[in-house]
């Protein structure tokens, strides 16, 4: 393992178990981001498809193991990063703005959500309709507002 992948799977372990440990708490009307998922966006922006495609299943198990729902994180977020990996802006030298910030993650946390709560539906997790709506948008808003402000406070290299 190199040092840069080595760097990279330590960055979103950090992020999981801030996402577990810290922000499962965080609560806003039963709403929750996904750390993970703001990760795999960024990752996905720095890398190729198949690395991509490596960190969603890695960290989707691992978020699986600890959240105890064997198998819907894994699948969600690399089929997430199976379909959104082209539609990703990739890194560009200058800083983007809050605006395309805030659209790419809120579309890929709706996409993840979509995905999420269809899969929850062959196992009646989520059979209340206001439960759908919160998880659905909710869910995707608050991930959005969380990344624009990690990269409103992310330093520039």
């Amino acid at each position: 393992m190199t040092k840069e992948q080595l760097k990279y799977l330590s960055i979103g372990l950090l992020f999981l178990l801030l996402q577990v440990v810290l922000f499962r708490h965080l609560t806003i009307f039963r709403m929750q981001p996904d750390l993970v998922l703001i990760f795999l966006v960024w990752f996905m922006s720095k890398k190729n498809r198949a690395t991509a495609l490596l960190m969603g299943a890695l960290l989707g198990f691992l978020q699986d193991f600890f959240l105890d729902l064997w198998g819907l994180h894994m699948f969600t977020k690399t089929l997430l990063v199976y379909l959104s990996h082209r539609f990703i802006p990739k890194d560009h030298t200058k800083l983007l703005l809050i605006g395309p910030v805030f659209t790419t993650v809120f579309s890929a946390a709706l996409l993840h959500n979509i995905i999420f709560l269809g899969l929850n539906l062959f196992i009646q997790n989520y059979t209340a309709e206001i439960i759908f709506w919160r998880q659905l948008v909710g869910n995707s808003l608050y991930s959005a507002i969380v990344a624009c402000c990690i990269h409103l406070f992310r330093t520039q290299r």
